[in-house]
C-alpha cells in the first residue's frame, strides 16, 4: 500500500522525468498550426539518399524528381548524399523555417 510520502515522491519523479524528457527534445522547433513547406527538388541524373536532421527521408530519389513535407518553425540540415561511385556530389543545407512559409533545396 503506498503512503502519502510515496505517492508525493512518485508524483515528483514523474514531474522531473516529464521535464527530463522535454529538454532532451529537439528544442530549436516550433510547433506550429500553418506548417512550413520544404520542397526537395532531383534536378540531376543522380538519385541521392536524403536525410533530414540525421534521418532517412527519401533512400534513392528518383533522378528529375521533387518532393514535399510539412515542417515545424525551426532548423533543418537536409542532406542530399550520393552513391560512393557518382557522377554527382554531396549536396546539404540549413534551412531556418519560419510558420507558413515555402522553402525549397534544389540539387544540381
Amino acid at each position: 500500500m503506498m503512503t502519502q510520502q510515496n505517492k508525493v515522491n512518485a508524483g515528483l519523479m514523474l514531474a522531473f522525468l516529464s521535464v527530463l524528457a522535454m529538454t532532451s527534445c529537439q528544442d530549436d522547433l516550433v510547433e506550429c498550426n500553418d506548417k512550413a513547406i520544404i520542397w526537395i527538388v532531383n534536378k540531376t541524373v543522380c538519385t541521392p539518399d536524403i536525410e533530414v536532421n540525421g534521418d532517412l527521408l527519401v533512400g534513392d530519389m528518383a533522378i528529375l524528381d521533387s518532393i514535399s513535407f510539412e515542417a515545424d518553425a525551426g532548423t533543418y540540415d537536409i542532406q542530399a548524399k550520393m552513391a560512393f561511385i557518382s557522377a554527382c556530389e554531396d549536396q546539404s543545407v540549413k534551412l531556418e523555417t519560419d510558420c507558413g512559409l515555402s522553402y525549397r533545396f534544389e540539387i544540381n
